[in-house]
């Protein structure tokens, strides 16, 4: 028997043709495209011109319709099967058909969330995004403690990068052969001298990704969730705000506020072309004028300081003016054509501290008595105080919003999806598949024909970071034969060849002989300035050095200790790498194991490449209970054997479902955590707790009784802090994590703390 499928849009039904087929195909992770992390589909449908909908569209196909709402934007939509909401998404409608002279249908297209995810982003850039909350003033002695303050304090700190010369130690230079034009030693290079210390502007910012994440949220009025987020390994991620050769030091963008509003006019009152509460300027089309300008004039109280107007027209930055002291500005010059209807706005911003005062002249030119005549409108603005802050936008690198979550999310082989409106989930592959519940359907499947397929699996799977131009990571590509920190895995396969390219630029670092002190360059392989592509970093703990650091208004400082930005991260008592492959630690000198293909990809990988593995086809037919909550990290067992989806293809009328399906060899719950160890003296050892998809709690247990829980029992998934005693190196702690489900089942898990 069919089921009852509805669609909603904004809340209203939209009526159905009787004998229309619903069918949706969902996925996350596809064997054939191992970079596709996000759920979930799109799907077109043909619905009926019928009096009910034609209200809902607006009489779309008729042109001379004025509709109340914008038909070019995707409206919140859901579908539902027997009254249960299947899923939720946006819908697009795309077009219409008339028939003989009358409409008979129209076309529109469902997205599911993780489709319209992106589309809310668009083409907006990192540099398009708030960053007041994190501003500072920028003086010598706020950077210096942003540099060696010893805990996880700022979310804006300096990493020891330069992108101005060849900073040396002593008589250790860089060790990279320099080209022949440039003295191998120079002495104001020496950042152990008064007279190399480094200077505050040599340095770019770096920003915690959590809070960029944070940032775009508040952009789009959407929030990240996920336990991962929490996590050590993310949340000591910092981008390094490098996207200009030289620091932009600015203030933060001041919007103009308005005093007063003076019109002088004979037929056009331009009052009310202006908003002072937004400071927004209308230009628009209006009988008889022939042109509009907009003029500004700016008075700065401090000539030698230079200032930036920032220019909107609807809301979009399109150009901006560098300039200094008292000076008028032809912002714009717009012909009087059918349909102009812009908003202009403009904000400040300046270099340094200064006191603006300025105005705004709105006028329009038109003929009166065979001559051109003006009439305006004068906006006056309150007189403006600013100070140098830090200015991230002005330092952001050049990257777009989608390509910035898309590359964190490649890196960390994470998938993101919905489960509530606004409300996206990022959690590794791994992470989220241990969250999965158990599914038995075997007596929902046809076990009578059950189609078994090879593996479609690659000959070469490569991880590959943006070529970086910088002269360290040249030096290292020319000497191994390869680019530092990617990594390539080879199989005796007749399989295509598949890449994983991030976005990101690894930047190779070195570390002064003798010292704990590593340090960075944004120079090329002529030593020049360069602008690298964005650049990812780990926040290590702080290390003991030595150092010379320039002063505001003259003088040093001697620096003892910094912290180490770069590759590399301690994490639960074990180091981890940004690198793919196993490197060398140029901070530790020793290479690292937990590289990010150990911890993200290594697993999935193992799963896929198994021997015994095959690409299952199966038909069932679900309840609808089962197939509106069914999760797509859900394992599913047929007989005797458990699979992961690899996709499947839902129809909504009949309930039947054809699954694509991966064995899964692997263990029910499977952490992205390296193994856990603790010091001999003891101490905290972070872990996280993810509850399984129908679980409402995890009671864990140690037999030894001196291990404490900061959280036990765990009703809701979050990293806990597991209190280890001192003890002798080799002692194991056995811990075990009892799952409770709402159906009254129970499951466990063990994982061992190694001292």
């Amino acid at each position: 028997m069919n089921r009852a499928v509805t669609i909603y849009i904004e809340g209203q039904r939209i009526e159905l043709f009787n004998d229309e087929t619903i069918n949706v195909t969902s996925s996350i992770q596809n064997v054939q495209d191992l970079s596709k992390t996000y759920t979930d589909f799109s799907q077109g449908f043909t619905v009926p011109a019928s009096a009910h909908n034609n209200a809902i569209f607006e009489h779309w196909y008729q042109s001379d319709v004025n509709a109340t709402t914008d038909p070019n934007l995707r409206k919140d939509g859901f579908i539902e099967i027997d009254l249960v909401t299947f899923r939720k998404g946006k819908i697009q409608l795309d077009g219409a058909v008339v028939s003989n002279g009358k409409p008979s249908a129209y076309k529109i297209t469902f997205f599911g969330e993780g489709v319209t995810l992106k589309d809310l982003f668009g083409e907006d850039l990192l540099s398009d995004l708030d960053y007041t909350a994190l501003s500072h003033n920028f003086t010598s002695a706020e950077v210096l403690t942003r540099i060696t303050n010893t805990t996880n304090l700022y979310d804006v700190k300096y990493p020891l990068i330069t992108s101005n010369r060849i900073w040396e130690y002593q008589s250790n230079s860089v060790n990279v052969p320099p080209p022949n034009w440039l003295t191998s030693t120079v002495t104001n290079n020496d950042i152990h001298s008064n007279s190399g210390g480094i200077v505050k502007t040599e340095l770019f910012p770096a920003v915690r990704v959590t809070r960029i994440l944070q940032a775009i949220a508040s952009k789009y009025g959407i929030s990240f969730q996920g336990t991962f987020l929490t996590d050590e390994r993310f949340t000591k991620l910092f981008l390094w705000y490098k996207g200009k050769e030289r620091f932009q030091v600015s203030s933060l963008q001041f919007p103009l506020v308005v005093d007063t509003v003076t019109p002088t006019f004979t037929v056009y009152d331009l009052t009310g072309n202006v908003d002072p509460s937004n400071n927004e300027i209308l230009i628009n089309y209006q009988v008889g004028i022939l042109q509009h300008f907009i003029t500004y004039e700016i008075t700065a109280a401090t000539t030698s300081e230079i200032y930036y107007i920032d220019i909107y027209q609807n809301g979009n930055l399109i150009n901006t003016i560098e300039g200094s002291g008292i000076n008028s500005y032809g912002i714009t010059s717009i012909n009087n054509t059918s349909g102009l209807n812009d908003l202009w706005s403009i904000k400040i911003r300046t270099n340094g501290s200064n006191v603006i005062d300025s105005n705004l002249t709105y006028e329009v030119g038109y003929l009166s008595s065979g001559a051109v005549a003006t009439d305006s409108v004068n906006v006056v603005y309150n007189s403006l105080t600013l100070n140098a802050v830090l200015g991230l936008a002005a330092n952001a690198p050049v990257m777009k919003i989608v390509d910035f979550l898309k590359g964190i999310m490649l890196m960390f082989n994470m998938t993101i999806y919905s489960i509530k409106d606004n409300e996206y989930w990022l959690e590794p592959l791994d992470d989220w598949y241990s969250k999965g519940a158990v599914v038995d359907i075997t007596q929902h499947t046809d076990v009578t024909t059950i189609e078994m397929e090879r593996m479609p699996l690659y000959k070469k799977i490569q991880f590959k970071f943006e070529d970086s131009d910088c002269f360290l990571n040249k030096y290292f590509s020319q000497t191994f034969n390869r680019n530092y920190g990617n990594t390539t895995y080879q199989y005796n396969y007749d399989g295509g060849e598949f890449t994983i390219d991030l976005p990101f630029e690894n930047l190779l670092q070195q570390k002064f002989t003798g010292t704990d002190l590593q340090v960075g360059y944004s120079l090329n392989g002529e030593f020049a300035p360069y602008i690298p592509k964005p650049v990812l970093l780990y926040q290590y703990t702080n290390k003991t050095c030595n150092f010379k650091y320039h002063n505001d208004g003259g003088g040093h400082s001697t620096v003892t200790s910094y912290t180490p930005f770069g590759q590399d991260l301690e994490f639960n008592n074990s180091d981890v790498t940004l690198n793919f492959a196993p490197e060398t630690s140029t901070l530790l000198d020793y290479p690292i194991q937990n590289t990010q293909f150990s911890q993200y990809y290594f697993s999935y990988l193992y799963n896929l490449y198994n021997l015994k593995q095959r690409l299952v086809n199966v038909k069932t037919n679900l309840p609808t209970s089962l197939l509106t909550n069914l999760q797509l990290n859900d394992r599913l067992v047929i007989r005797d054997k458990r699979y992961i989806i690899n996709e499947m293809q839902s129809n909504l009328n009949t309930g039947d479902v054809d699954f694509q399906l991966l064995l899964d060899f692997r263990p029910i719950i499977n952490s992205t955590n390296p193994q856990p160890k603790a010091n001999t003296a003891g101490g905290d050892v972070n872990y996280a707790i993810n509850l399984p998809n129908g679980a409402f709690e995890a009671t864990l247990a140690c037999e030894n009784s001196d291990v404490t829980f900061s959280v036990n029992p765990v009703n809701s998934s979050q990293i806990i802090q597991i209190g280890i005693p001192a003890g002798s190196a080799g002692t194991v702690y056995t811990i075990r994590i009892t799952y409770s489900y709402i159906d009254g089942t129970t499951s466990e898990e063990f994982f061992n703390i190694f001292q």
